[in-house]
Formats: structure tokens, C-alpha cells, sequence
């Protein structure tokens, strides 16, 4: 009896946390839409001060993950997020009140965006740690993937919404309604109840310690660091394509704010499918092939939108396609590296190895902003997105001369790792 108690538990819990995230990621939608288009409509933002955007908003991963790892092992993690949730609508606020009473610039919202991504880099590793603690680990793929399938549900319908929203509010305006989102979110938050038990650590004051803990155990177990490089490969050229994609379609194809909408939320219909279908394809062909495959994918996308892109309507429905391929690649490969992480890290240093993670893969995006920003200054952006998007192979080339491909259930990475993961 206990044990269905403790099935039913895990369920109402896990439900209440998915609630929970999903209304943030609703909000999200308008902030991912709304905090570029006001630098670039509202702040008139070149390449290269969108180059400086995606860095800042991508730089606290390389500056403080590390250290947020160890805070993250030592703190009660729901207590993280609400706090996190509140920080964000705070540093938010002043993007429509700047704009309201005509003091926003370049430098608050370099400021904003650097302290949202702070806050936003902390909540991510504590999730990525909670997580654990509400499901079991036979549990965990399906959890990612119930998540995943809320957020490309969102990305097919948010930014259609927030396009228009912002077409009839302007973008700065339309930033409150994440804000508001964050509050709901962390109301849901507080009504989960599970006890989480903190280890207490003999070298507590030896944070550099404990730092190196993760890093050496992810830099020492191959799985990890072969994932990790490559996640870190494809984040850098995301983050340089992402800085240019934008001003793509605004200044060189002409689109409006509700038609990029309408482009990004076609294209997240990949992302919707490869949420669903990510369990049931690392099932049928293995952790690895699915993690490799997925690389593949993204880079096809990527050429279809860098090569076909143009402003007529077959032009523009390449880009979509291209789109669907980048979205699909890229939900699959999170929902199956970050469930195989996960699984063979140890609860006590998840949060560490998580971080550790993030330093690597989160520190290459602000790198990747301004090699974006720069080749957008030096060439046209079109012959910039080509340029960017072949470096996605380079990640597919790492993971197929790796042992990833050996792995094809959990206890395969288990015991290729083994000692290094006791």
C-alpha cells in the first residue's frame, strides 16, 4: 500500500511542478520574442550590439555555474527556484517601466539581460537537480519529455501569441505578462511537499573543493565529457546563428513581427514531435544513436534555413522546414543526454556535475554571440548563417568517434563509467 502511496505522490507532485513550468514557459514565449525585438525595433541594436546580447544573456553560465553548483548540493532546491522566480520578474520589471517612462537604453537593458540570465542559469541547474527528487530514475526520460512536450507546445503557440502581442503593445510592454508568470509559477511551486535531505559536507568552507569534485568527475567519465563538448560545440554556432537569424528576417527579408511569430511557431511542431517521439527512438535505436542522430538533424535544418531562406512564400516555407529539422534534432538530444546524465550522476553531486556541464556548454554561447555579431559586421547575413551552420557537423563528427555510440540503455553508460561513478 505504501508503495502505491508513494507512486501516487510522485505523480501529483511531478504534475504540480510540470503546472508550474509551463506557465513559466508560457511567459518566456514573450520574453524570448520581446527582449531581441526591443533591441533591435525600440533600441534600433546592429549585429554587433546583438552579438553583445547574446553574450550577456549566456556569459553567468561561464562566470557562476560553478560556484551555483555547490550552492545548489548544499540548498533545498524548491526553495532556489521560487527565489529565482521572483529575482527574474524583478530584473524584468524594469524593461517596461523603461520604456514607459522613457529611460531605457543599451546599458539597462545590457544590464536587465545580464541579471535575468544570472537568475535564469540558477534555476536551471536547480531544476535540472529537482527533478530527481519528484520522480524515480526509470521515470526520469518520460519526466524530460513530459516537460519538453509543454515547452514545444508553447514554442508552436507562443510566439504566433507573442508576436502579436508585441504588434499590439510593443515589445517592452508585453515583457509584464512574463512577469506575471513568474509569480504563478512559484505559487505552484510552494505547494509541493517532499522533504529533500541536504548532505552535510565535512569541507562545507572548501568551495573550490567541492568544484573540482564535479568538474573531475565529469571531465573523467567519457560519456560525460564527449556529450558535454559536443552540447558545447552546438551551443557556441546556436548562439552565433540565433544572433543573426533575427536580424535575417528583419532587416534583410523584411517580416514583420507577427510573421516571424508565425515562422518560429511552425517551426516548433519538430520540437512537439521530437518530444514525443524522443523515449520511444532512444528506445528503438539506442541512448547514443539517438543522441548522434539528433546532431544530424540540427545541421540539415540549419543548412536548409542558411541556404533556401529568402522572403518569397516558398522561400519562407524552407525556412519553416529548416526550422521543424533544428527543433526536432535539438528536443531529442536534450530530453536524451540530459535524462542519461541524470541517471548515472549520484543525487549528492548532481547539482555539481550539472553545473560543471553548464560552465562548458553555457560558457561557449557567449563566445558563440560574438562570433556571430562579428561575422554579421564583416559579411552579409546570409553568407554569415551558411558559415555558421557548418560548424553543427563538428559536433556530429566528436560523438561518432566516441564511445556515445557504444550506449544503448542506462546500465551500458553504468558500466563503461563504472568506478568513476561510485
Amino acid at each position: 500500500m505504501s508503495d502505491v502511496m508513494n507512486v501516487k505522490k510522485e505523480k501529483n507532485y511531478f504534475n504540480v511542478f510540470w503546472i508550474s513550468q509551463s506557465i513559466s514557459m508560457f511567459g518566456s514565449q514573450i520574453t524570448v520574442v520581446g527582449l531581441p525585438l526591443t533591441a533591435i525595433y525600440y533600441l534600433n541594436a546592429d549585429s554587433s550590439q546583438m552579438g553583445i546580447f547574446q553574450a550577456l544573456a549566456t556569459l553567468p553560465f561561464f562566470l557562476f555555474s560553478l560556484f551555483a553548483g555547490v550552492w545548489i548540493d548544499r540548498s533545498r532546491k524548491k526553495y532556489l527556484l521560487i527565489l529565482c522566480n521572483i529575482l527574474l520578474a524583478t530584473s524584468l520589471l524594469f524593461i517596461p517601466l523603461g520604456a514607459h517612462f522613457n529611460f531605457l537604453n543599451l546599458t539597462i537593458f545590457y544590464l536587465v539581460v545580464f541579471c535575468a540570465g544570472t537568475f535564469s542559469m540558477i534555476f536551471e541547474l536547480a531544476y535540472l537537480s529537482y527533478l530527481p527528487l519528484l520522480v524515480s530514475k526509470e521515470n526520469l526520460t518520460k519526466g524530460n519529455s513530459k516537460l519538453e512536450i509543454s515547452r514545444t507546445i508553447l514554442d508552436i503557440s507562443g510566439p504566433a501569441i507573442a508576436g502579436n502581442i508585441i504588434a499590439i503593445f510593443t515589445a517592452p510592454i508585453a515583457i509584464i505578462i512574463d512577469i506575471f508568470c513568474y509569480i504563478i509559477s512559484s505559487i505552484f511551486l510552494i505547494n509541493i511537499k517532499i522533504t529533500e535531505s541536504i548532505k552535510k559536507n565535512n569541507n562545507s568552507t572548501n568551495i573550490l573543493k567541492q568544484i573540482q569534485e564535479g568538474l573531475n568527475l565529469l571531465f573523467r567519465n567519457p560519456i560525460l565529457r564527449n556529450i558535454s563538448i559536443s552540447t558545447a560545440l552546438l551551443n557556441f554556432f546556436r548562439t552565433a546563428f540565433d544572433t543573426i537569424f533575427l536580424l535575417f528576417l528583419v532587416k534583410s527579408l523584411f517580416l514583420t513581427a507577427s510573421k516571424i511569430g508565425l515562422i518560429l511557431s511552425l517551426g516548433s511542431i519538430g520540437g512537439i514531435v521530437g518530444a514525443f517521439l524522443a523515449t520511444k527512438i532512444s528506445g528503438k535505436i539506442g541512448i547514443g544513436r539517438s543522441i548522434i542522430g539528433s546532431t544530424l538533424m540540427v545541421w540539415l535544418g540549419g543548412c536548409i534555413i542558411a541556404i533556401f531562406g529568402g522572403n518569397s512564400l516558398f522561400s519562407v516555407s524552407l525556412i519553416i522546414i529548416g526550422q521543424i529539422f533544428v527543433n526536432f534534432g535539438n528536443t531529442v538530444y536534450f530530453i536524451t543526454q540530459v535524462s542519461l546524465r541524470q541517471s548515472i550522476t549520484p543525487i549528492n553531486i548532481l547539482g555539481r556535475v550539472n553545473a560543471s556541464n553548464r560552465f562548458l556548454t553555457r560558457g561557449a554561447m557567449p563566445l558563440g554571440g560574438i562570433f556571430g555579431g562579428c561575422l554579421g559586421v564583416f559579411l552579409s547575413l546570409k553568407a554569415s548563417l551558411i558559415i555558421i551552420t557548418f560548424g553543427y557537423i563538428f559536433a556530429f563528427i566528436l560523438l561518432l568517434l566516441s564511445p556515445v555510440k557504444k550506449i544503448k540503455i542506462i546500465s551500458d553508460a553504468e558500466e563503461f563509467v563504472g568506478k568513476d561513478l561510485k
